[in-house]
């Protein structure tokens, strides 16, 4: 089997690579490298064996995808900063719709089965208009959806997806009506993640705890996330490739990928585990179409792989906080 990786010096793309690679199956490796962290990745990902990485663009990996004939492809690439993506809409629109188009496109044309990582953001501020309860350090979802979650049924019709939202959502639509899979993906942790403000929070988080900075909090910090570590990511981005392979057919679906609502915290809880005093919080703003809470209902791959959340909260952020104070500067 020959599995190509668009991103795959990313946080996710390095830890689905290493799982591949440990496996001994061939990989080849897309990523342009412009991200904080992925020189590092890769260089972790070099002294395996199996893997054949080129340094690309987004506009050149339809090209590789044409000339390999890869399996799969795994669409991992993409631009992740909401903050970016409104300084710079029309290139975050060309990364993010035209760039995931060309992939799904050359993969129809030579047989690649393609997995796609799309956000929680294309449901857009219609998830806000769900009702709320508000706590002490957190909020949460009131009526239906709580404790429960968001399914894959949700409207995206909502205006105000910011947009990134907008751009992944083309993606996510483009990739399925080609026949690929798409992931729609709550906040994903674990080794190899360098994050920043804009994404990887719990990356981010802790590497301001370890140095002892300042951080800067959005709103009030009661806002919530299911966190999903590495692991539970790898093992059902697995199970779908898989499935494209030797069935159960899954072509044009989508899944919600999180750790559901045993897997919630906060910003504030976030920083009270890791022993930030309140002294070193800086509160700011809300950022646009911020959702105060996102949790995912992932019953639908529960039925259909047998997908659940593994790594618990607690034993998962501590590996997090422990391998990033290992592979921080300063």
């Amino acid at each position: 089997m020959k599995v190509l990786i668009t991103g795959a010096a990313g946080f996710v793309g390095t830890n689905l690579a290493m799982s591949f690679l440990n496996d001994e199956i061939e990989v080849i490796g897309l990523d342009s490298l412009v991200r904080g962290g992925t020189e590092l990745n890769l260089r972790e990902l070099l002294k395996k064996s199996h893997f054949d990485f080129r340094k690309k663009e987004i506009e050149d990996m339809a090209e590789i995808i044409l000339r390999e004939r890869p399996d799969l492809v795994y669409h991992l690439a993409a631009q992740v900063a909401v903050t970016s993506s409104v300084e710079s809409p029309s290139r975050d629109f060309a990364i993010n719709a035209k760039g995931s188009l060309d992939v799904a496109l050359a993969s129809h044309k030579v047989g690649s089965r393609v997995i796609y990582t799309s956000t929680n953001k294309v449901f857009g501020d219609g998830v806000n208009k769900v009702p709320l309860k508000e706590f002490e350090k957190r909020y949460d979802f009131d009526g239906v959806f709580e404790k429960k979650g968001i399914p894959e049924e949700f409207s995206i019709d909502a205006s105000s997806h910011t947009p990134y939202g907008v751009s992944k959502l083309v993606g996510d639509l483009y990739v399925r009506e080609y026949g690929g899979v798409a992931n729609r993906c709550s906040c994903m942790y674990g080794p190899f993640q360098h994050g920043i403000v804009d994404q990887g929070w719990l990356s981010h988080v802790a590497q301001k705890a370890i140095k002892g900075e300042p951080i800067v909090i959005y709103g009030d910090g009661k806002q919530i996330r299911d966190v999903l570590h590495s692991k539970d990511v790898v093992r059902l981005l697995r199970a779908e490739g898989q499935a494209l392979l030797d069935g159960p057919d899954i072509r044009g679906e989508v899944f919600n990928v999180g750790g559901g609502y045993d897997n919630t915290i906060s910003l504030l809880e976030l920083c009270e585990k890791w022993g930030i005093p309140a002294e070193r919080m800086r509160f700011d703003g809300w950022r646009p179409h911020d959702q105060k809470v996102f949790y995912c209902d992932t019953s639908k791959s529960n039925g259909v792989f047998g997908w659940k959340p593994e790594v618990s909260l607690n034993d998962g952020i501590r590996e997090l906080y422990d391998w990033t104070a290992e592979n921080t500067k300063g």
